[in-house]
């Protein structure tokens, strides 16, 4: 017996469920068999429902009648009961497809830029854009080696220190022809010779200090990294001296080498595209360049080119 709210006592069989009446067309003798048979536990403990009661629906061909209403009462509702799932987590799917390719789509209609837009930027890579270590004597320098990335990183130091940008590039020049972005040939150089190089090549008033950080800078390649380039890769971060200037420059240069650092433009070129009409949108002026590294280095060396040369307006009144 159960207590009820009301303290009226119940037996179980009154909290039982009352059975489904079926249609009139079913014989009398075979509905009073039918109750007879719910009332009669099982050997569970359960009500047993007769095969030929359950809606075929619920039958399952492959499974005892004296099972049905255990799996009623511990298997979720059947398919033909539940919503079509399979339409709606294709349309769910759908959806989700539909917004990672829309913001997509937005951004690709946002990063488009006006004609003249395009005209100023195409005309500073063809009049004022060098590939990275152009005309600096270093083989092959946008092959992703060893040797190419020390090289940016020593001329990205050179020219980072407040001198002439003619004479860092002059600096740059004899380091590189006595061999020095090659870490095996920079760790066997003293001291002394590293600031006789530098005097040759012009860079005289910080030659002592440059000659301590390209020690320093070797010393930490053949500890930390050796000649594996995607770990040299991080050096960047490491190097003594080498600050916020030299930090830009080495990326507008690296990234025509290791493309995962493009789309990048120095905050100093930055500021010089934002002064003749370009604009400061990376991402736009990336995709007028087909998303191309090489040509986006270009841009930011053209970009410097432009500032040191003070050549604004010729890119400025560029229609």
């Amino acid at each position: 017996m159960v207590q009820t709210r009301s303290g009226q006592a119940s037996t179980a069989s009154e909290s039982k469920p009352q059975t489904t009446h079926f249609k009139a067309t079913k014989k009398a003798a075979t509905n009073e068999a039918t109750k007879e048979d719910i009332k009669k536990p099982t050997e569970g403990g359960k009500a047993e429902l007769p095969a030929e009661i359950v809606p075929e629906k619920r039958k399952r061909d492959d499974e005892p009648a004296n099972e049905v209403v255990q799996d009623q009462e511990q298997k979720p509702p059947s398919k033909e009961e539940q919503p079509p799932l399979s339409k709606t987590m294709k349309e769910d799917d759908k959806e989700k497809t539909e917004a990672k390719h829309e913001p997509a789509e937005q951004e690709e209609t946002a990063e488009k830029v006006p004609s003249t837009v395009a005209h100023k930027i195409h005309k500073t890579i063809d009049e004022y854009g060098t590939q990275p270590l152009e005309g600096l004597g270093v083989d092959r320098p946008l092959e992703p080696r060893p040797e190419i990335l020390l090289a940016i990183v020593i001329d990205s130091m050179l020219k980072s220190t407040r001198i002439s940008h003619l004479l860092a590039q002059k600096a740059s020049i004899a380091v590189f022809k006595a061999g020095y972005h090659d870490i095996n040939v920079l760790s066997n150089t003293t001291w002394d010779e590293r600031v006789q190089v530098l005097s040759e090549g012009g860079y005289n008033r910080y030659r002592e200090t440059t000659a301590t950080k390209l020690g320093d800078l070797a010393q930490l390649v053949n500890e930390k990294y050796g000649d594996n380039p995607s770990q040299i890769r991080h050096l960047i971060r490491e190097i003594k001296g080498f600050g916020d200037v030299a930090t830009d420059l080495f990326c507008d240069d690296a990234q025509a080498v290791w493309h995962v650092l493009a789309p990048t433009i120095d905050h100093r070129s930055l500021d010089t595209a934002k002064e003749v009409g370009i604009g400061t949108d990376i991402e736009a002026i990336y995709a007028e360049l087909g998303r191309d590294p090489v040509q986006m280095s270009k841009l930011a060396r053209g970009l410097s080119a432009v500032r040191l040369s003070k050549h604004q307006e010729d890119i400025e009144h560029e229609e």
